[in-house]
């Protein structure tokens, strides 16, 4: 095994602290795939907002903000009927989902879901490099492209999928699986990884074969990410995500 490799193997398998520089992966990334809320952008206080507005529609209590995050593991169908203490496949679960994806899609701006600084500068650096990227969401799918419209982010991503429009959401990798079929990258032979903030991102990214990078800037600390043992490493900023991408990245 040469030097990077023993240094890429050793950050990822054990707890070491990052100053200035990071370990470069095993080969070079051809795909990038990212989650969306709390990866690329900061939905928080609009999503909690627009939840307990469905749930007091529907003759349910408000949530505090800790208890949205801690619903963020589910799609959101789920997420609301959780909130309400009903059965995930409730009827009204999906109910609610349905009026939160038509609430939220039509109060999505580039002020209210920001950005996280410095993405914008990772995703036109990956752009140049030739890398393969998507997003994949929990969230619904309309979400998901009316954020990147809103952003002007489009021409990035050749896919951008949210949990409806995979076969299964995660953590079950089907929806990794799917992309990466589209985008003609076998996970097998080709180095690919997925970027997220919640354990169910490390859970999909694992089972898809692909490289898991957590981030801890979204609903969940580092010390909960590596708990988990569902990622390969968790970054505390955007711009140890930006080396890292910078020095595993490849062309087609």
């Amino acid at each position: 095994m040469n030097n990077k490799k023993k240094i890429a193997f050793c950050v990822a398998n054990a707890n070491i602290e990052i100053k200035n520089t990071l370990p470069k992966p095993d080969s070079e990334f051809k795909c990038v795939i990212f989650d969306m809320d709390g990866t690329l952008v900061s939905s928080t206080k609009l999503a909690h907002k627009t939840t307990n507005s469905v749930l007091e529609h529907f003759g349910h209590p408000h949530i505090t903000l800790k208890e949205y995050g801690e619903g963020t593991k589910y799609t959101t169908p789920a997420r609301l009927a959780w909130h309400a203490g009903l059965d995930f496949d409730s009827k009204q679960g999906i109910e609610m989902g349905t009026l939160f994806d038509q609430r939220i899609i039509t109060m999505v701006n580039a002020v209210d879901v920001p950005l996280f600084e410095g993405i914008t500068e990772i995703l036109q650096n990956l752009n140049l490099m030739g890398v393969r990227m998507a997003v994949l969401s929990n969230a619904s799918g309309r979400y998901v492209r009316r954020v990147n419209e809103a952003h002007r982010l489009q021409t990035y991503f050749k896919v951008q999928w949210g949990a409806d429009d995979a076969a299964e959401a995660k953590p079950n990798p089907d929806g990794l699986l799917q992309i990466l079929e589209t985008l003609k990258v076998d996970p097998k032979i080709d180095r690919s990884v997925y970027i997220g903030d919640s354990i169910s991102d490390g859970k999909a990214a694992q089972a898809a074969g692909m490289y898991a990078i957590g981030v801890s800037w979204g609903e969940n600390s580092k010390e909960v990410l590596e708990k988990s043992e569902a990622f390969d490493i968790v970054l505390d900023s955007v711009e140890e995500l930006q080396k890292l991408l910078a020095t595993g990245g490849a062309g087609n």
